[in-house]
C-alpha cells in the first residue's frame, strides 16, 4: 500500500513538472493536479467493491461492531449470518433437490488456494459449476469457497443451528449466470447464492487434504498457490436434501443484501488435527510483519427482523442437539412423537 501510494504522488509531481516545462502557469498546474488525482482515484476505486481497500478485521476497532461506519449495508435488516430455530422454521415443499452440473468432475476446471488475511478461499476457473432446482431462480455458477473457524471447537461457524455453534463452517459462493461476473451480480436482487456447511469434529476426511497440505505456500496474507482439481462434491455432506433457506447479505463487507442462503443440516466430518491445520499454520500478517493466527475469523449472528426460514423436509423442523462441543450433534424426536411409536409398537 504503502510503496503504490508513493507512486501514485510522483507521478503528480511529474505532471506538475512537466507543465512548468510549457510555460503553464502555476494555478493551471494546481488545478490540473487536482483534476489528474481525481482522474486517477476514479480509476483505482472499484465501484463494485467500493472500500474494500479499507482495512476491516473480527475484531477491535475495525471489528464487525463498527463495519457499518465504512459500509452502511452491514448495518441492514437483512444481514447474515442468523441463528437457526428449528420451532420457527416453516416447511416449504417447493424446496425439492437440487441440481448439480459438474461437480463431480476435475477436467477443464482449475482451483487456485489464497491466504486473504481474512479466510482461506479457493477460486474456481474454467469450466462452469452449476446449480439450479430448488425453487432457486435461475442457474447459478459457482465461483469460489472458502472457510470461517474458531480458536476452540465451541465456536467458528457463522451460522447455528438452535443455539448449537460449530468448528468451521464452510461457504460456497454461487452467481447467478444473467450477470457476467461475480461483482456484477453482488449489487443485484438474488444476484448471489450461497450454499452453507457446518463441520463437526470426527474422523479424518482425506477429501480435505489436497487443501489443507498446501497450506504451508499460503502462510501469510497474499499467498496463493494453483492446487490440483478437486471434485467439489466429495468436499460437500453426503445429505443434500435437508436445508434451510432464507433471504440475507455477505457475511464480510459489503454486506450486500443480495444473497440466498442455503444452509444444510447435516455437518461435513473432519478430524481434530485437520481444524488445527487451518487454526495454526495460516496467519493474518504480511510476511515482514509479526505472525498472529487466522482464527476466529466469523461474523456474530445478526437480527433475523421479519425473515423467514424454511425447510426442505419435515425434519428439518425437529430440534437439534449436540453431543458436546465438537458440532456432533443428530435430530432428537420430541417427547410426544417417541410416545406414539411406542404405542404404535404395542398393537402391531
Amino acid at each position: 500500500m504503502y510503496i503504490r501510494t508513493c507512486l501514485r504522488f510522483t507521478l503528480l509531481e511529474d505532471f506538475c513538472q512537466m507543465s512548468n516545462m510549457v510555460l503553464v502557469p502555476q494555478e493551471d498546474c494546481s488545478f490540473g493536479l487536482h483534476l489528474l488525482l481525481f482522474i486517477v482515484l476514479a480509476l483505482l476505486v472499484d465501484p463494485i467493491s467500493a472500500g474494500a481497500g479499507n482495512e476491516w478485521d473480527y475484531g477491535g476497532d475495525i471489528g464487525p461492531d463498527h463495519w457499518y461506519k465504512t459500509y452502511p449495508q452491514c448495518a441492514g435488516d437483512n444481514q447474515s449470518p442468523v441463528s437457526i430455530d428449528t420451532t420457527l422454521v416453516v416447511y416449504d415443499e417447493a424446496l425439492k433437490g437440487l441440481q448439480l452440473d459438474g461437480y463431480n468432475s476435475v477436467s477443464a476446471v482449475n482451483m487456485s488456494l489464497t491466504n486473504n488475511g481474512h479466510t482461506v478461499q479457493v477460486d474456481l476457473q474454467g469450466q462452469s459449476l452449476t446449480i439450479q432446482g430448488g425453487a432457486l431462480p435461475g442457474v447459478y455458477k459457482a465461483a469460489q469457497f472458502h472457510f470461517h473457524w474458531g480458536a476452540e471447537n465451541k465456536r467458528g461457524s457463522e451460522h447455528n443451528l438452535d443455539d448449537q455453534n460449530f468448528p468451521m463452517e464452510m461457504h460456497i459462493v454461487h452467481y447467478k449466470d444473467d450477470y457476467a461476473n461475480i461483482k456484477e451480480a453482488m449489487v443485484n436482487d438474488k444476484g448471489l447464492m450461497v450454499l452453507g456447511f457446518f463441520f463437526k469434529v470426527g474422523r479424518h476426511n482425506r477429501h480435505f487434504d489436497d487443501i489443507l497440505g498446501h497450506f504451508n505456500e499460503i502462510t501469510h496474507k497474499d499467498d496463493h498457490v494453483n492446487i490440483p482439481t478437486i471434485p467439489l462434491r466429495k468436499l460437500m455432506a453426503n445429505n443434500l436434501d435437508l436445508y434451510y433457506r432464507y433471504r440475507g447479505s455477505l457475511t464480510t463487507p459489503p454486506c450486500y443484501e443480495s444473497v440466498i442462503w442455503t444452509v444444510f443440516r447435516e455437518p461435513i466430518e473432519i478430524s481434530q488435527f485437520q481444524v488445527e491445520q487451518f487454526r495454526n499454520k495460516v496467519k493474518k500478517n504480511y510476511p515482514d510483519e509479526p505472525d498472529l493466527d487466522l482464527t476466529d475469523d466469523f461474523r456474530p449472528v445478526q437480527p433475523l427482523n421479519h425473515r423467514i426460514i424454511y425447510g426442505s423436509h419435515i425434519d428439518t423442523l425437529m430440534p437439534y442437539r449436540s453431543h458436546g462441543e465438537n458440532g456432533a450433534g443428530h435430530a432428537q424426536l420430541p417427547f410426544y412423537l417417541l410416545l406414539l411409536s411406542v404405542c404404535i409398537s404395542l398393537f402391531v
